[in-house]
């Protein structure tokens, strides 16, 4: 798999070859190819400091492929190796080529260091971590630490912008050059945010404009507003935000940013009413446990796993004269806007609308 990241990279062949550490407000990019092995990874082609060039030259095989790709966001405290794993368990579940973007989510300054008030143990690579701040059972300063370390990992997100958005703009160079496999851009959890505040960065919304599909998955964003910013994203198919009342992590994230309700976990009343645009509400469907990674879980109903399939391919959710419950389990509204993966009406957890 082709991973991209704006860490500062290291000589090695293991995943530590991925650092904590990045260059604030920079659009340096590096790039390295990684592989599953018996002990971990294999990663190989470290190129610390990506050109177009370079960029063109990793990405090629991969648009004159025979599968569509991929492009995958990870969310909140994601360390490399759980972002590679992430990546692999998409390429085998749903048949496509992912390039992920691996970017310094775990919530270190930007030099690398933990923050000093963050209790030294406190587990890296855990993206559901953050439930345990709505469950509230943990010490209190075992949740302060894990409110900190997520607030830091949004300012790095927004640190990071110029970084993501040269990517999108290498990512789409190639596609349009290339102009044979499609992509999609799949945005998890704390990715939406990562994504929104890059397209402030000057060419970024053409660029996700090459997309096929944009996909915003549990997205930790901020539920109001976001009709605004996402008007600015228009990619060629369509765009999906998937949300669940029910979602943990999302209830954390509620009460770690101050009783902010989140897109991904109820959309509220102000939606964007586009022909492109597709809620998808999985409330009370079958999400797992926690009901934030609902799109990996293993054993989810034919319907679910076949809508995935389409928009991660790069294709139509809906496509012909397909009703909608041939996708959906429970149908649409009546405008279509929003589609349902499990019973409407039922209310969600506290501190979701």
């Amino acid at each position: 798999m082709l991973i991209f990241t704006n860490r500062l990279l290291t000589t090695g062949t293991d995943e530590a070859v991925f650092s904590t550490s990045f260059i604030e407000q920079s659009d340096r990019l590096g790039l390295a190819t990684v592989k599953k092995t018996s002990k971990g990874w294999s990663v190989s082609g470290v190129d610390n400091d990506v050109d177009n060039q370079d960029s063109m030259g990793a990405l090629r095989p991969l648009f004159e492929g025979s599968r569509p790709v991929l492009v995958y966001l990870h969310g909140n405290n994601n360390t490399p190796a759980k972002c590679f794993a992430r990546c692999a368990t998409l390429e085998a579940m749903y048949n496509v080529e992912v390039v992920g973007f691996s970017w310094p989510s775990e919530g270190y300054l930007s030099n690398g260091d933990k923050l000093p008030e963050v209790e030294p143990d406190t587990e890296d690579g855990d993206e559901d971590d953050l439930s345990g701040v709505a469950v509230g059972k943990q010490k209190p300063s075992r949740i302060k630490s894990k409110i900190l370390r997520y607030q830091r990992a949004k300012t790095n997100a927004i640190n990071s912008g110029e970084a993501l958005a040269r990517f999108f703009r290498m990512v789409a160079a190639a596609r349009l050059f290339i102009n044979r496999q499609p992509f999609t851009i799949a945005a998890h959890s704390l990715g939406a945010h990562f994504l929104q505040y890059s397209l402030d960065v000057a060419g970024a919304t053409e660029s996700v404009a090459a997309a096929q599909n944009v996909a915003l998955l549990a997205p930790c964003v901020r539920s109001s507003g976001h009709r605004d910013w996402l008007a600015n994203v228009r990619p060629k198919g369509q765009v999906f935000v998937t949300f669940n009342k029910n979602d943990t992590v999302l209830a954390g994230a509620f009460i770690a940013d101050k009783s902010q309700f989140k897109l991904g976990a109820a959309p509220g009343s102000e939606l964007l009413r586009a022909p492109h645009m597709r809620y998808v509400n999985f409330t009370n469907g079958e999400v797992g446990k926690g009901g934030h990674g609902y799109f990996v879980n293993d054993g989810m109903p034919k319907k679910m796993k076949l809508l995935f399939e389409r928009v991660f391919s790069s294709e139509r959710d809906l496509q012909g004269d397909e009703a909608p419950k041939k996708v959906f389990l429970v149908g649409c509204d009546a405008d279509g806007l929003t589609c349902y993966m499990g019973a409407p009406g039922i209310p969600g957890i506290a501190g979701q609308p």
